[in-house]
């Protein structure tokens, strides 16, 4: 207990309290020792007498090891095994103060035994953490899930050899954290791409939002008021089209939301959705609702969503949310996310409705569900895979494309066969016990349903398919089984269909609405005040920007001082406030950040004419909502 007591502890235990924990005497029956090698001053971890590293020259051992590594300052790097402590010493002189470095254990009661020679003095740099023991993998995860993804360009993983090979748990922890970080990093590229649109988008679609037909409704008014009632949720894997029949059978049983690719498979089957979701940004999206009969069916559609679908007057109703992830960070506080552009609902919605996604129109979809607190879930054509090695069901708009390019030398099992070749595959255990054919992204929504299964413990959640990938902790049934499960339960008779957004009519129930229902937006003259704000923006930061070139050109033909830095400027500091214009710039600022070599002069160019150039892509996108709000009459 000494160790918690002297200045040093006790400073790294005020900076990373968790780490407290490790002194609260666990109980082991590991018998962990730090022995002096052959080579004076040099030590080795053992385990029951065992040596865990070299007991010769584990600092020769550690520097050829270390000597295969290629570390480069953005790379989170993660040191597996502590038999080592020379290793864990090198990595951190290696790595500069403020990079990222983890060390992971497997038992809580070794870091007493190496605190004071090894780890204290490691954990005293900014960027140091540690995690060691079940009991402490969980905050790990955690933690690398609040990581600003941003500022890194790549994870090292470092192993001490005779840990890693002697215990599982470190393989299964680097697969994981493996996972973890290539999500995030999908996460990343996927906001490179598409953030500008989604801001466009939900600005759009917010100024819109009071605007008719179709009338726009917040999902927070379905919040848990479906307790007690069964859901299906239809996506569009290749095994929809043979389980329809048990759809069409158990209808009238259950609240079927349908994922837009799958819209087209049920409605040629003659099943009408409960409603139908949409999150894609893109106006492709538009093909998967095109020549059907959709005035009866309600589009729950994510902010981001395509305005050319959301201002079509095929819907009487939308209703509108937004993606919001929840992680806790390293101080054990609760952070919530939201997509870029979700930011300014709250200006027109007094409450919109967060929703959780991993990504994909079904994982949407199953939270949404959750959010309006059925009980019961069972999923349908969520293959996550190429069962048959197909891609889609046959109905879908993928497929009604593809049959027009069909002929004598291109069959529809080429087209599919060349596209699943195109992509980065790999077998994964399917539902049938045998071997199914996946790839990445498809696993990583597979995983994002299995993380998701283990938090929402109030649902019970069945898996009708018998030819996809295997989701653990969803159970999977055939047809026969689902049909039984459901045998009794009563028919519902679509009690929903009384609410407003089914109906087509306002919250107050008002007949005649012709007008914006009175309950549907808190903030009177929400969309316009919005625009406004808009505009406001827009102009003040030109201004601002003028006023930070002639002030530095003026300082550079004057004083010949250095020029100063724009991210240090009044204009920066209040674009931190207005989060949807930081966003826009989010590729250019990661830029900076990992090209520290570039001058003022030219980060400053860099910084501003990316600023103008999303200006113009705003101003481009949004003026022409002017017409919208005439200032006169």
């Amino acid at each position: 207990m000494s160790q918690m007591i002297d200045p040093i502890s006790s400073e790294i235990f005020e900076r990373k309290p968790y780490l407290r924990n490790y002194f609260k005497n666990f109980l082991s029956k590991n018998r962990w020792e730090l022995a002096p090698a052959k080579k004076d001053g040099e030590y080795y971890v053992s385990l029951d007498g065992n040596p865990l590293s070299s007991s010769f020259s584990p600092l020769t051992q550690a520097k050829r090891l270390l000597e295969t590594q290629f570390l480069k300052p953005t790379d989170v790097v993660i040191s597996l095994g502590l038999g080592n402590p020379h290793l864990l010493s090198l990595v951190n002189d290696t790595l500069a103060p403020g990079q990222i470095l983890i060390l992971i254990g497997e038992d809580e009661s070794l870091i007493p035994v190496l605190w004071d020679l090894f780890l204290k003095p490691i954990l005293q740099v900014p960027g140091r953490h540690l995690f060691s023991g079940e009991m402490f993998y969980p905050l790990f995860f955690n933690y690398l899930e609040s990581l600003p993804i941003e500022r890194v360009s790549g994870l090292k993983v470092i192993r001490n050899p005779t840990d890693t090979n002697r215990n599982p748990i470190y393989k299964e922890l680097e697969e994981k954290t493996q996972n973890v970080f290539s999500a995030k990093m999908s996460d990343l590229l996927t906001k490179f791409e598409f953030e500008r649109l989604w801001i466009k988008n939900s600005i759009f679609n917010l100024v819109k939002a009071e605007t008719l037909p179709p009338v726009k409704f917040p999902i927070s008014m379905l919040r848990d008021r479906f307790q007690g009632l069964n859901a299906v949720l239809v996506s569009a894997g290749p095994s929809l089209r043979k389980n329809l029949p048990w759809l069409q059978e158990v209808r009238d049983k259950l609240f079927v939301l349908s994922c837009d690719t799958s819209l087209k498979v049920l409605l040629k089957a003659g099943i009408q959705p409960d409603g139908v979701v949409t999150l894609d940004a893109q106006t492709n999206s538009f093909f998967h609702f095109m020549g059907e009969s959709l005035t009866l069916i309600p589009l729950f559609a994510d902010l981001v969503s395509s305005p050319t679908l959301l201002r079509e007057p095929m819907f009487q109703t939308v209703v509108h949310s937004v993606t919001a992830k929840y992680q806790v960070d390293a101080e054990g506080s609760l952070v919530r996310e939201v997509t870029a552009g979700g930011e300014l609902a709250e200006q027109v919605f007094q409450d919109v409705g967060d929703i959780q996604s991993g990504g994909s129109v079904a994982t949407t979809a199953f939270d949404m569900l959750r959010y309006m607190g059925f009980g019961t879930v069972y999923f349908l054509g969520q293959d996550l895979a190429y069962s048959g090695r197909e891609i889609h069901s046959t109905g879908t708009h993928h497929n009604e494309k593809w049959l027009t390019l069909v002929n004598r030398k291109n069959s529809l099992e080429r087209i599919n066969e060349v596209i699943i070749r195109k992509r980065e595959t790999r077998f994964v255990p399917s539902t049938n016990g045998g071997a199914v054919l996946t790839d990445y992204v498809l696993d990583l929504y597979r995983h994002w349903f299995e993380e998701s299964a283990t938090s929402v413990k109030e649902m019970t959640l069945w898996n009708v398919n018998e030819d996809g990938a295997e989701i653990v902790g969803i159970p999977s049934l055939s047809t026969t089984a689902a049909k039984e499960k459901l045998a009794g339960i009563r028919n519902h008779n679509y009690p929903w269909r009384d609410l407003s957004i089914w109906s087509g009519n306002g919250p107050n129930q008002n007949k005649a609405s012709n007008q914006v229902p009175p309950q549907f937006s808190p903030h009177q003259n929400g969309s316009k005040n919005l625009f406004q704000k808009i505009q406001t923006d827009l102009k003040f930061i030109e201004s601002k920007l003028e006023e930070f070139d002639h002030a530095n050109n003026l300082q550079s033909e004057g004083e010949r001082k250095s020029p100063s830095s724009f991210q240090d400027s009044e204009i920066w500091l209040w674009m931190q406030s207005e989060s949807y214009l930081r966003r826009l710039i989010r590729k250019t600022e990661i830029y900076l950040l990992r090209h520290r070599d570039l001058d003022t002069i030219r980060k400053n160019q860099i910084m501003i004419q990316s600023i103008r150039k999303e200006i113009r892509y705003l101003k481009r996108s949004l003026y022409p909502m002017m017409d919208s709000f005439p200032e006169k009459g």
